[in-house]
């Protein structure tokens, strides 16, 4: 008797474990149905790209149009420029050519941080380098003027000097007698010391009318006085 009562107690379920069992036999025979007739793997059909490489060729071919008519350009506009040989003596140990191709030219006044940086040597964070100095410096007069930007060495300087050339009349000149001692100081020919003491000067004499009043200022030297006239004016 107490066996059998025991079997009743182990086998005998309620309404909720009864839907408990039915949902789980529901679960296991989907699973399994599933596993039959699905497949593990699932094979994605090839992707077409065929289209995509036509793009990509007509792209480069665009390319090298567009680099072939720039090194033209730059051909044409430096051929007759004396600076830039288009001959040059024949190598015994090659076969002689006429005409030697002319490098591309980078002009330093205009030029943006992405021209600059086609020079050997100059990458992203030297090109802003080089455009900053040029910003405070009003533009420069002379190549070799590259070399007072910080990190600029002979050695890089030489690798890129016949590429690069200067147009000065896109210059900016200060105007010394209206300059503020702030847009003056910006300037890097313009230390503190001598600023002041052109400060000091143009409030004592009220004006500097030409540029040889500048040797009566304190800290105006011969070679001082050589390297700040050209970016100034004496408009009153």
């Amino acid at each position: 008797m107490k066996k059998k009562e025991m079997i009743k107690d182990y086998l005998s379920f309620n309404r909720s474990e009864l839907k408990g069992i039915f949902m789980m036999l529901f679960i296991l025979v989907g699973l399994f149905i599933g596993n039959a007739f699905f497949p593990k793997e699932t094979w994605l059909s090839p992707v077409d790209f065929s289209v995509f490489e036509k793009e990509v060729m007509a792209f480069e071919k665009a390319w090298q149009i567009a680099e072939t008519e720039d090194s033209l350009k730059w051909k044409e506009k430096f051929s007759k420029n004396k600076h830039f040989p288009l001959f040059f003596k024949a190598d015994s140990t090659k076969p002689t050519r006429a005409f030697q191709e002319i490098p591309f030219m980078v002009e330093l006044n205009s030029a943006d941080t992405f021209d600059l940086q086609r020079l050997r040597g100059i990458g992203p964070a030297f090109a802003r380098r080089i455009v900053s100095y040029r910003e405070r410096l009003g533009g420069f007069l002379n190549k070799k003027q590259l070399l007072e930007v910080w990190g600029m060495d002979s050695t890089r300087y030489h690798s890129i000097e016949r590429q690069i050339m200067v147009e000065v009349d896109s210059v900016r000149k200060i105007n010394i007698n209206q300059a503020t001692f702030k847009e003056l100081l910006r300037h890097p020919y313009f230390p503190f010391s001598l600023t002041k003491s052109i400060m000091l000067y143009r409030q004592k004499e009220k004006r500097i009318n030409a540029a040889e009043n500048l040797r009566n200022i304190q800290g105006v030297n011969d070679s001082v006085f050589h390297r700040i006239i050209p970016y100034l004016s004496f408009d009153p």
